[in-house]
Parts: structure tokens; sequence; C-alpha cells
């Protein structure tokens, strides 16, 4: 898992906000994120260790500990749901 920090998640931002990937909930903080092409997805994982926040992708950039576009996709709508959790308690 990559520790996610403002650093290491800008350029995923603003390649995130140009490919507008398609986010599928799967199960609590276990997302699937379209391609840049549309054509796959990709599975996004998300964990917080320690109160600082960690997350993985099944992608290549992932895989050599870079911060993809998926994962700020995802972690978009993890973020949402969480507030949403809190919201209701």
């Amino acid at each position: 898992m990559i520790r996610l920090t403002a650093e290491n998640t800008a350029r995923a931002i603003e390649r995130c906000k140009q490919v507008k990937p398609k986010v599928q909930f799967v199960k609590e903080r276990i997302f699937l994120v379209s391609s840049s092409d549309k054509t796959n997805f990709y599975q996004v994982q998300f964990n917080v260790i320690n109160g600082e926040r960690f997350g993985q992708c099944q992608c290549r950039a992932s895989q050599k500990a870079i911060v993809c576009f998926h994962i700020i996709a995802g972690a978009t709508v993890n973020i949402y749901r969480q507030s949403l959790k809190r919201q209701t308690v």
C-alpha cells in the first residue's frame, strides 16, 4: 500500500480531473475504477493505519509505488461515503 500525501497525489489529482473515470463501489473501502480509455477496471483499496491514509491499485503505476488517478478517483468516493457514515451516527 502507498501512503497518500499531498505531495505524492498532486499529479494524480490533475490526471483524474482530465480522465474523469467511473467508480463502482464493491464493498467497504474497495472500489473498481475505470481505465483512461474506459475499457478496463482496476480494483482500488484503502486503509487507515495510525491516522495515515494508504491506497493500493491493481494498475502498473501503483505496483511501482506511484499514486495513480484510479486511487484518487476511488479516494474521492471513499471520503464521501465515510463522511455520510459520520453524519448518520
